[in-house]
């Protein structure tokens, strides 16, 4: 059993793009850890949304017209300094796809929110489609927020269309 955290990240699985430690925190060992914080919940999916949900993210279902090849829609919008994020799921994903789409939803608002603000309408649509995995940007990050939250996926990068 290592005897502290450097120990601890030596030990840990290493992601094989850009060779930081992939973590799976224990929440009991965390120090003022929230005790409704978003690893408490049960399973990846509520962690994301409890995540989404910490960053002033609203996650909700849209409707049945969503186009096939869609996941989820994505919109970004500043209102004085405040920023309005939302992500609208397909109401007929898999809890596993529908978790991987929120998370790199949540990265690309996190890490490039112009890509989103940039589009005519400050909007994107999220392809149902997995890409090959990303070695950085958002969804190498989504993959490492995904291993946090109890899962592992081979991807989470998809295809971004202006909406």
């Amino acid at each position: 059993m290592p005897t502290s955290e450097t120990e601890s990240r030596h030990d840990a699985e290493l992601c094989p793009d850009c060779e930081l430690p992939m973590v799976r925190p224990s929440v009991p060992n965390l120090i003022g850890y929230p005790k409704d914080g978003p690893l408490t919940k049960s399973t990846p999916l509520q962690r994301v949304l409890a995540l989404a949900d910490t960053t002033n993210v609203d996650v909700f279902d849209l409707t049945d017209g969503t186009p096939a090849d869609v996941s989820a829609l994505a919109t970004l919008s500043q209102d004085n300094d405040n920023l309005a994020a939302t992500i609208g799921l397909a109401p007929d994903l898999t809890d596993d796809l529908r978790t991987d789409v929120i998370a790199f939803a949540i990265a690309l608002i996190v890490a490039m929110p112009q890509t989103i603000t940039s589009t005519p309408k400050g909007a994107i649509a999220i392809s149902r489609t997995r890409l090959d995995p990303a070695t950085d940007g958002p969804g190498h990050l989504a993959r490492h927020m995904l291993y946090t939250c109890g899962r592992t996926t081979p991807s989470a990068t998809f295809a971004v269309a202006a909406v």
